[in-house]
């Protein structure tokens, strides 16, 4: 389609006085065309007609038709009264009285239609080359003419209208800010404006000015849950006739493009949580008073007990929506949503004063119920896994998180094949999470490179473990597993005795045999720290080979 009837009666009212038939059609045409007696006739065009008989004979074949006849009607005037009886039995659409000549209506009208046509063609392109909806609202500028912003469902600027003034102040602030503040917000509330934005299908034309200085004309962009993108136009330099509502409409078709690719059918926490969210660990928001007027938005706290998993289907034949759906209902009330293709849950479950580690099973208020277990369960049952942050306080964290929990699925799937960790026997520990906490070694190794573990392993700690090591290699002993036995008990004889089945006083035996061999002290708290960091740093390289 490249131009309407109510689009064609505006271009004729440049020259001269334009009179529509009584009804309420408004018809779109392809093109625009002259009558030419005895050539076949388009019905999906608009014909451009000097008689009355001509005008008859297009309407008898079906077509829509534009009356060019001379008159003294005066530029601008228009209307939809009946037409006089000899354009009235032509059947014309729109009759145009003016001084004009036919070829120059003529030549208005398909200057008009190509104009719509290629605006029309460009915002397609916009749209299916991956542009942005700030490309599309500077292409549509010169045609809607007012100011028109677009938001997302946490209300969010998305584009506006740069070349077009504003005065109003709602307006001059949203875009200072890039958000509608927590007051603004408030004022919509009060005057009732989301309900007819979440149930109207078509425009919203609010003329009451108690918001804003103009009227202001709505599309809202729904889902199965609530409403996707806003578009607003305010009428500050022309008021919103017919014309410019089918200019807005072409508009709003590739508007909803964006909704429809942007906003699917299927978020179970809804658009604006959704939208927030992904936000928020994009990094996108780093105002911290910023943040916490969009968390009271959303319903999220600003500061609470957080943690974040990550996961994906990966090569698993599980549909990602039925995992989506799942881990949304299993990890209620957290915030479940899609990142690409990862599955991401914020939790801020915990709100025990205990709920200092990951669910730890003996403490924490949910028992048997807790977070980590209800997603170990349901992972177990689809054989997938998942990395899991560190534990944070402030939602301002959340991008650092979020990078946590990839980098531990990452991680974690690349040391264990099988989808399972090796349980390490701590409350905390469960067979289908990767904690950042647990693989944060593995990270720094992961990072250093060839190159950075030959000089991590050329350390004084290193060496001697690397000694040990090639000792224990020679002599058929296992020194090496014992100091690390040793140092992870924290030198308690019993217990070290325990884990390794010999004797407590064969213990003393063996550590003072091992410190006199390397020539060190374990007394030594700066010397235990080094040898453990060496440990942890040569079991991560073992995993990563």
């Amino acid at each position: 389609m490249s131009i309407t009837l109510n689009i064609a009666a505006r271009a004729c009212a440049e020259w001269g006085s334009v009179q529509r038939a009584c009804n309420d059609d408004n018809p779109s045409f392809e093109a625009v065309r002259p009558y030419l007696a005895g050539k076949a006739l388009r019905p999906d065009s608009l014909y451009v007609c000097r008689t009355a008989d001509e005008a008859s004979a297009a309407k008898a074949a079906g077509c829509h038709v534009v009356l060019v006849e001379p008159g003294a009607g005066q530029p601008g005037e228009s209307g939809r009264d009946a037409l006089p009886d000899a354009r009235a039995g032509s059947g014309a659409d729109l009759a145009v009285a003016c001084d004009a000549s036919y070829l120059d209506v003529l030549d208005g009208l398909l200057d008009a239609a190509q104009r719509f046509d290629e605006w029309q063609r460009a915002m397609d392109r916009i749209c299916y080359s991956g542009g942005t909806l700030q490309e599309l609202l500077d292409a549509a500028e010169p045609f809607l003419k007012n100011n028109v912003v677009v938001l997302d469902p946490a209300l969010k600027l998305l584009a506006y209208t740069r070349s077009v003034p504003c005065d109003d102040p709602i307006t001059v602030e949203l875009i200072q800010h890039g958000y509608h503040t927590e007051d603004n917000i408030r004022k919509f509330k009060l005057h009732k404006r989301f309900k007819p934005w979440a149930e109207a299908e078509g425009f919203v034309v609010n003329d009451s000015r108690s918001i804003c200085k103009y009227v202001t004309v709505v599309k809202s962009f729904k889902t199965r849950s609530a409403f996707s993108i806003i578009s607003v136009m305010m009428c500050n330099v022309c008021d919103p006739e017919p014309a410019l509502l089918d200019a807005y409409d072409l508009f709003a078709q590739r508007v909803e493009w964006f909704a429809v690719r942007d906003y699917p059918d299927d978020k179970p926490s809804g658009n604006a949580v959704d939208t927030f969210l992904k936000d928020l660990v994009s990094g996108e928001i780093a105002d911290d008073a910023v943040l916490a007027e969009r968390c009271r938005y959303v319903g999220i706290p600003h500061e609470a007990r957080f943690c974040m998993f990550y996961t994906t289907t990966g090569e698993n034949s599980v549909p990602q929506s039925r995992l989506l759906a799942d881990v949304s209902l299993a990890m209620a009330p957290a915030k479940t949503f899609m990142v690409d293709d990862a599955v991401v849950v914020l939790c801020f479950n915990c709100i025990d004063e205990k709920c200092v580690l990951h669910c730890m099973g003996k403490r924490c208020p949910h028992k048997r119920r807790t977070v980590s277990r209800r997603m170990n369960d349901l992972l177990q049952r689809f054989e997938l896994a998942c990395g899991r942050s560190s534990k944070f306080t402030a939602l301002s964290q959340a991008p650092n998180a979020y990078k946590q929990a990839k980098a531990a699925y990452q991680i974690g799937k690349a040391r264990h094949a099988d989808g399972h960790v090796n349980s390490t026997g701590e409350p905390n520990s469960w067979s289908r999470i990767y904690s950042f906490d647990r693989y944060a070694v593995d990270f720094l190794v992961e990072r250093a490179g060839q190159e950075g573990m030959e000089l991590l392993a050329g350390t004084y700690a290193g060496t001697l473990l690397s000694v040990l090591a090639r000792q224990d290699a020679e002599n058929h002993t296992d020194n090496y597993k014992f100091l690390q036995a040793y140092l992870l008990h924290e030198r308690r004889a019993s217990v070290v005795a325990e884990q390794l089945h010999m004797h407590r006083n064969n213990v003393s035996y063996r550590i003072g045999r091992i410190e006199d061999m390397l020539g060190i002290d374990t007394d030594d708290p700066e010397l235990r720290q080094d040898l453990m960091l060496a440990f942890r740093l040569g079991r991560a390289e073992e995993r990563k080979n």
